[in-house]
């Protein structure tokens, strides 16, 4: 959890994630009494702003960092599902070494299957929407591939000079490479969902 104190001095600041993208300009803190910040208020734009939860909120050496919010609900999920599985395979040892009665185990066994269900529901919902974010960067990729042929082919016909083309053509390479820093996270996330998912919830005998 970040405290006021942690957050103020970057107050006015364009702040990035993880990546390296710049994400906006810090406007605003909202926090309760104990100076445990809560939210914070960035300005993508003269014209536009975004509340963000402190869950998405990280201080690093360089400042303050925002998460992605797919980032966020694909931990959580992970963690959710981590601890169901483990708490059903606990529930089935000790009920195999004859540590639990056989009612305590059922009483268990049935609030573990009603939860798992429920996770399994919002695991599925995750992966939607990682799937749609990588959807979302490969046409990010594709329209950056488009604009940097599209430049070349003008600096190569002497329309347009070699200081803007390099300095275009270096934005064009660093924000592809971001998108694709960001793809790769999100399909290394995903394969440990699925993963996590293949784990039997029954200890072997």
């Amino acid at each position: 959890m970040l405290t006021i104190d942690q957050v103020e001095k970057y107050l006015g600041q364009r702040i990035k994630d993880e990546y390296g993208r710049f994400v906006g300009t810090l406007l605003s803190i909202y926090a309760d009494v104990s100076g445990n910040v809560e939210s914070v208020e960035i300005a993508l734009n003269e014209d536009n702003y975004k509340q963000i939860f402190s869950d998405r909120l990280k201080l690093t050496p360089d400042g303050i960092v925002v998460i992605q919010d797919w980032k966020v609900e694909a931990i959580n999920a992970e963690n959710q599902l981590d601890r169901i599985k483990k708490r059903m395979r606990a529930t089935e040892e000790l009920y195999r070494k004859g540590s639990i009665p056989g009612h305590a185990y059922e009483e268990m066994k049935s609030r573990l299957d009603k939860e798992f269900s429920r996770v399994k529901e919002k695991v599925k919902d995750v992966k939607l929407k990682l799937r749609q974010r990588i959807n979302d960067l490969e046409d990010h990729i594709l329209r950056l591939e488009k604009a940097m042929s599209n430049l070349m082919v003008l600096y190569m016909s002497n329309e347009v000079s070699e200081v803007s083309y390099k300095a275009s053509i270096e934005y064009l390479r660093q924000s592809k490479a971001k998108a694709q820093d960001e793809k790769k996270d999100i399909e290394k996330h995903l394969d440990l969902i699925e993963k996590l998912e293949t784990e039997p919830t029954e200890t072997k005998t």
